[in-house]
């Protein structure tokens, strides 16, 4: 019985159609059709090509300026779609370019077959001086490094030379090696791979299945929806998952899991695929049994488009995606519940005015400070009572209040809160503990199995104690995704004390491939000196975190004035102009919306095009112009530059905001405000400009 033939195609093969001219690809996209039905169909004609890299690469014609590079291995019915070029440039490729089974990863790798550039050391195999001196050869090669390259990588010297091997290894050897330059041990990389334990260096059908390959491979049956994924080759992160990512992804877990990692790591990606995932597991059951939860609005709203291109519409069906106060308020309705949550900054603040005539004229303390101490005490800690507040502990808030001034605020929360109820309104921390308690108490079932939850970083302990008390316990109920160097909302949670318990099952991700590990440098050096937690009531000491991508160094520009940051802006986008960046892939952010505004009125001025993004206004990669946004709204988003305008420095916006609390949380201000400029520089794939008010 002959065996169905097995299509793979792989990443480059996605890249390169995604280079040729628009007129072209349709022709490409019907080959593939017709190649996925029968690869041995009438009309393909298979060439040899001569000096092939590989000597099972075939040419296939799909045109009359077009070629398609195709893997025939000798052993087993398997093809492999490679990549694709006008006539000389794909045959140029195929003799530049090997493919072969890696015998201890297992592995199909594509890798460069010309001559790798080595420092001038490198006649002297074994010199000390080798960033790889203390592995042996059988240990380089554990790494997935073809047998070629190892005289290559024996002569590195330094992180130079090894950059200059990226472009000629296979992407799992780049970067073992790079985390063992970097210091992580030879051991823990090791332990984070899958090694099979045999390996048939001819089978290239076993290592289609394998996690290593399915990196770069998708192998196409009939389900494949290869219009989807012709139409977005570059989004990688719908088919192609780094093997950590993977791993889990599909894992079975016996209770809650944490998934840490710094920016462009791809937790939210991993996320995404979690939740489809689980979609498959519980396809059988009634209803939306996967919720996948996040902190804003308009972050839930990104997922929701992101899962419509990565589900299937019967994976789709089982997944509600929504931002936890939304949800919150779903389940307080289902209980009839009739207040609403109080969103409107200027209803709140005329509540405050009100309470504040409760507070003795003895008692000198803003309303400002006193709105602080209720959501940063009294909230936080649930108090419900005057003797709940004099016991709550007050860390993190400055100086000390005796008990006598503790007993004379109290009547202005009683009468804030007061204000609330008469309205039918609720903070949403309030709502929270109420659906918390209402979902313990009913004993009802809600229907969900499991949920999934991103930005971890930003939901309170009020919110996550709702979303353990909603999701029965049992394996694979929460999936919990953030990173506490991204907090921007100053919820600090011990993922414990809410009666999450994570033990044993807490995993970190490391490669950073959003950005250039320039951006990545200056990123995180925003964050020196600041004490970081792990979500989970400990500190956290990143190691390893590593972008393998480089680029420029980021652009700190001195701006005085907002004239001054619209003329460096107009400047850098003719710049980009020139360099063939569209401007849709331009973010200008800033502190505020003040901020926002007034470059909006700049770009007016000159015509140009201009997307702003809000609350309401989410990105549409078929708008056109420069996008802006807060530093607040960028969360989650990406682009090739980001703008940062008219910043202050950090110092001067924790002053200002903590003045508008209590002068005794500059600290923490501070910290929240390098994490803020942290994320918005992470958002900058390529490049990355700050106009800096000079101090």
């Amino acid at each position: 019985m002959t065996l169905a033939p097995k299509i793979a195609m792989s990443d480059d093969f996605l890249k390169s159609f995604a280079a040729i001219p628009r007129d072209q690809q349709q022709a490409v996209l019907s080959f593939v059709a017709k190649f996925r039905q029968n690869p041995m169909a009438t009309g393909i004609n298979y060439e040899r090509i001569r000096d092939a890299g590989d000597p099972s690469m075939r040419s296939v014609r799909i045109n009359e300026g077009i070629r398609g590079i195709v893997l025939k291995p000798d052993k087993g019915n398997v093809y492999c779609l490679l990549w694709v070029d006008r006539h000389d440039d794909a045959y140029q490729w195929a003799r530049r370019h090997r493919v072969a089974i890696h015998p201890d990863v297992g592995s199909i790798q594509i890798y460069a077959v010309e001559a790798a550039p080595v420092s001038d050391t490198a006649s002297v195999p074994e010199t000390p001086a080798g960033l790889f001196a203390g592995l042996k050869d059988r240990e380089i090669r554990r790494l997935g490094v073809p047998d070629e390259m190892l005289a290559a990588v024996r002569g590195v010297t330094s992180d130079a030379d090894l950059e200059a091997l990226e472009k000629l290894l296979p992407d799992e050897a780049f970067e073992a090696l790079f985390l063992f330059a970097a210091g992580e041990s030879y051991e823990k990389i090791l332990s984070d791979q899958t090694v099979p334990a045999a390996v048939d260096p001819g089978d290239f059908g076993a290592a289609l299945e394998r996690d290593a390959t399915k990196r770069h491979f998708v192998v196409l049956t009939d389900d494949s929806d290869l219009e989807a994924l012709m139409a977005a080759p570059l989004e990688r992160w719908r088919v192609f998952l780094h093997p950590s990512q993977r791993k889990l992804i599909e894992r079975d877990w016996a209770g809650p899991v944490k998934v840490t990692g710094g920016a462009g790591t791809g937790k939210t990606v991993v996320a995404m695929h979690r939740a489809a995932r689980l979609a498959r597991q519980y396809a059988g059951l009634p209803g939306k049994p996967v919720v996948f939860t996040t902190f804003t609005k308009t972050l839930s709203d990104d997922i929701q488009q992101h899962l419509m291109l990565l589900c299937t519409p019967q994976e789709l069906e089982k997944i509600q995606v929504t931002n936890l106060d939304h949800w919150a308020s779903s389940l307080l309705r289902r209980f009839g519940y009739k207040p609403e949550l109080l969103y409107d900054e200027g209803v709140r603040r005329q509540f405050w005015r009100v309470a504040m005539a409760a507070l003795p004229l003895s008692v000198d303390l803003s309303m400002q400070f006193v709105r602080a101490e209720y959501e940063r005490v009294v909230l936080t800690q649930g108090c419900e009572t005057a003797d709940d507040y004099m016991r709550a502990k007050r860390t993190g808030r400055g100086g000390q209040l005796g008990r006598a001034v503790r007993k004379a605020i109290w009547p202005v929360f009683a009468e804030y809160r007061a204000q609330l109820h008469a309205s039918n309104m609720r903070e949403p921390e309030e709502a929270f503990r109420d659906a918390c308690r209402l979902v313990r108490e009913s004993g009802e079932e809600l229907g969900i199995r499991a949920m999934v939850v991103d930005e971890a970083q930003d939901i309170s302990a009020a919110g996550f104690a709702l979303i353990r008390a909603a999701t029965p316990a049992a394996a694979n109920d929460l999936f919990i995704v953030g990173d506490a160097h991204q907090r921007i909302y100053r919820h600090k949670v011990a993922l414990s004390h809410t009666g999450i318990e994570v033990r044993g099952r807490s995993r970190s991700l490391k490669i950073n491939y959003r950005t250039t590990d320039e951006i990545r440098r200056w990123a995180v050096a925003q964050l020196e000196g600041c004490q970081i937690d792990d979500l989970d009531g400990s500190l956290e000491f990143r190691t390893g975190y590593r972008s393998l991508t480089h680029g420029d160094y980021p652009d700190v520009i001195s701006s005085a004035t907002q004239l001054e940051d619209l003329e460096h802006i107009r400047a850098i986008l003719q710049q980009l102009a020139d360099d063939d960046i569209e401007s849709r892939q331009v973010c200008i952010v800033a502190r505020t919306n003040d901020d926002i505004d007034g470059v909006v009125g700049g770009l007016r001025k000159t015509g140009e095009a201009y997307l702003k993004l809000d609350r309401t206004t989410p990105d549409d990669s078929e708008s056109p112009g420069v996008r802006l946004a807060t530093m607040h709204r960028v969360k989650g988003l990406e682009f090739e530059v980001v703008i940062v305008a008219g910043y202050q420095g950090v110092k001067a916006y924790a002053e200002q905001f903590a003045r508008e609390e209590d002068v005794g949380v500059i600290d923490d201000v501070e910290v929240a405000e390098r994490c803020l400029l942290h994320v918005a520089a992470t958002r900058a794939k390529r490049h990355l400009f700050v106009l800096q008010r000079p101090a």
